[in-house]
């Protein structure tokens, strides 16, 4: 029975090539639509917030001018207690200027005391109809030092202005009523965008017809003006809704006089108004695209689904384990590129197929070259006769080049350790040709500068001096307590003085009174010896480099310091042997934390005991 197959990959493809740009398109025209909207915003936000630090400049600008030339006859008031002709020129030269009156307290409440007018009589009249407001006035002026009020909804300012003396006790608080007439009629004037200048508590002052004298709140509440004075910022934009629900640009601008802000709002709809015609155009556009994409997948979907149809057939071979399979490359397109890629794809896992199996033969083999060195080390505790002996290895890798053993010839026992350069299987070999002629050395019964002679030779011979082998090797006298020692450039060992109290830095002596050239630097090299008396309690810590190396995760090395430190620890006490390397493992372990090691880890430590 033929099994039914689904939509052909023909089909498939065509889907395919006229579902992903659709998709691709409509996402990209989502994007910039997106994009759009908030470059257009952001202009209007920074062209808005442009004219409202214009109009917040110049308002101060002006304000200070008007104060500026009032000051001299604030002054000259204060000086003299009345206005004279001085002032009164000043007055009547500054056409922006109605009227200076002079208030100053009287049980509490402020009463005019001076007045300077052009027309007469106006201002009291003036005066007269605000008198409600004036007790409010004055008290915020008392907070603020200085207040702008424009009661009247026209072009008329008042300027309130708190002066005190030097002793801070009296006050006197100068009105100025100036027209502003140019100002009115710039905050009037906005078509496509409307400015406000208002008080702190929201108040218009200066703005299109039917606002001034009311809350801004009334028609758009802006979330800077909810916020308290210390979040307040100088300048700033934002979005807010009209009280029709209208979603508005504003901007705002500390006008840095009194507590005057300009605000200026925009419609976001008028702002985005241009979007409407860009939406239309990639409508157009995205319907033509379309269609010619359909178009041309029809006639590409019949060559590029044969070739597909190729490879289903090469990855099915290849499924069963045929990697030797090709696929013909008929074009130059992506589709023979793809070929000429599952080609080379076929090709790479044959040939990574083949050194995988030879790695893992390669590995075998180490893991055999490492069990093989294995057995070049000694038991790692032991006791002849007076003699403890206790140790450490560890590899920095499947294979070492550290190496270290015992041994007794007669009534002497050597102890040998070496660091051959490097480590891995180079140097493991160099250590089992020291082992093996360490072997024929011992039964020459020689001294231990002879035997590094003899075992310089031998690594020489074998290496051809590119890899050499720092090496130590000492001899201790079961009888006499004499340890005769002959170092070839290696790590000195530490003495280890047992004295009445616990063990200090300065009890251990470094083994150091000889050093000689590396094993297999010169086939010709001479050593020299020396001898130290190792006493009943006495011990000697015997250490490679890889030590004072042991890095942590940080890649931080234990150092020479720490390690001498832990040596000292491990030993204050004078334990055992066996103790001693136990206290001495768990100190490095603790700064390596898991890390892998840099170079091989590997010593040991005698010591003379009484026979029991």
């Amino acid at each position: 029975m033929v099994k039914k197959r689904g939509l052909s990959i023909r089909y498939k493809f065509l889907l395919l090539l006229t579902s992903l740009p659709l998709i691709t398109l409509t996402a990209y025209l989502v994007l910039a639509l997106n994009i759009f909207e908030e470059d257009k915003i952001a202009y209007v936000f920074d062209s808005s917030s442009s004219m409202s630090g214009t109009m917040a400049t110049q308002i101060k600008t002006q304000l200070n001018g008007v104060l500026g030339t009032t000051k001299p006859i604030f002054q000259e008031y204060l000086n003299q207690g009345r206005f004279s002709s001085v002032s009164e020129s000043i007055f009547q030269n500054e056409f922006m200027l109605e009227a200076v009156v002079v208030f100053k307290p009287e049980n509490g409440i402020y009463r005019q005391v001076a007045l300077l007018e052009k027309i007469p009589n106006q201002t009291a009249q003036v005066l007269g109809s605000i008198q409600r407001q004036m007790t409010n006035y004055f008290t915020e002026v008392e907070a603020l030092r200085r207040l702008v009020k424009v009661p009247f909804s026209d072009d008329r300012v008042f300027i309130f202005e708190r002066v005190t003396d030097e002793a801070n006790t009296r006050s006197t608080v100068f009105l100025v009523i100036a027209k502003m007439s140019e100002v009115s009629e710039m905050f009037k004037a906005g078509v496509s965008q409307k400015m406000y200048l208002i008080a702190q508590d929201g108040t218009v002052l200066f703005g299109p017809d039917g606002m001034p004298g009311h809350k801004l709140q009334n028609a758009v509440t802006p979330a800077f003006l909810t916020r308290g004075n210390a979040q307040q910022v100088a300048q700033g934009a934002e979005t807010a809704r009209a009280a029709n629900g209208t979603e508005l640009l504003v901007s705002y601008s500390k006008a840095g006089f009194g507590d005057l802000t300009v605000v200026t709002t925009v419609q976001k709809e008028k702002a985005l108004g241009a979007m409407q015609i860009l939406i239309r155009k990639s409508l157009i556009f995205f319907g033509i695209l379309i269609a010619v994409t359909v178009i041309l997948s029809l006639f590409a979907s019949k060559g590029l689904t044969g070739a597909l149809t190729d490879l289903f057939a090469a990855t099915k071979k290849v499924s069963e384990g045929d990697f030797n399979i090709r696929v013909p490359v008929n074009s130059t397109d992506e589709v023979g590129s793809l070929a000429e890629n599952f080609n080379t794809m076929a090709a790479e896992v044959a040939r990574l197929l083949d050194q995988t199996a030879e790695k893992a033969r390669m590995e075998s083999e180490l893991q055999t070259a490492k069990t093989v060195q294995e057995t070049l080390f000694p038991e790692t505790r032991a006791q002849i006769g007076p003699l403890s002996i206790a140790g450490f290895y560890e590899p920095a890798s499947e294979c070492g080049g550290d190496w270290w053993h015992y041994c007794q010839i007669g009534q002497k026992i050597f102890l040998w350790i070496g660091d051959a350069t490097g480590h891995g299987a180079p140097a493991a070999l160099i250590t089992s040709a020291a082992k093996s002629a360490s072997t024929i050395i011992e039964r020459l019964n020689i001294s231990p500068a002879k035997a590094l002679e003899l075992l310089n030779r031998s690594i020489y011979d074998v290496s051809k001096g590119r890899i050499m082998m720092t090496f130590f090797l000492a001899s201790f006298d079961l009888d006499t307590g004499e340890l005769v020692y002959c170092n070839a450039s290696h790590e000195a060992p530490y003495l280890i003085r047992k004295g009445e109290g616990p063990l200090k830095k300065k009890d251990l002596i470094p083994l150091n009174d000889v050093n000689n050239p590396r094993l297999g630097q010169a086939r010709d090299s001479l050593y020299e010896q020396t001898t130290v008396q190792v006493e009943m309690g006495d011990a000697v810590f015997f250490y490679t480099d890889g030590i004072p190396d042991i890095q942590n995760p940080a890649n931080e090395a234990w150092g020479e310091r720490e390690f001498v430190k832990a040596l000292v620890a491990a030993n204050k006490d004078y334990p055992s042997v066996s103790d001693s390397v136990e206290r001495f493992v768990v100190s490095f372990q603790a700064h390596r934390s898991g890390a892998a090691l840099v170079d091989d880890v590997t010593f040991f430590m005698v010591k003379r005991e009484a026979v029991l």
